[in-house]
């Protein structure tokens, strides 16, 4: 059914122009939240210290 799809684009196996073909980790779910966590906790630092500056 994907033979269409692989057709155009391409499966990810082959090399279709003399480029390097790379494979990229995957991040699981418990980098995932840390991520999160970070970009929330930076978030969270800038608007108070927005916030004590205004008072």
């Amino acid at each position: 059914m994907w033979d269409w799809f692989n057709y155009y684009y391409g499966d990810g196996t082959r090399d279709s122009g003399g480029s390097t073909v790379s494979s990229v980790p995957e991040m699981d779910a418990a980098s995932g939240t840390l991520a999160i966590a970070v970009v929330l906790a930076a978030l969270v630092l800038v608007w108070e210290l927005k916030r004590r500056a205004r008072a």
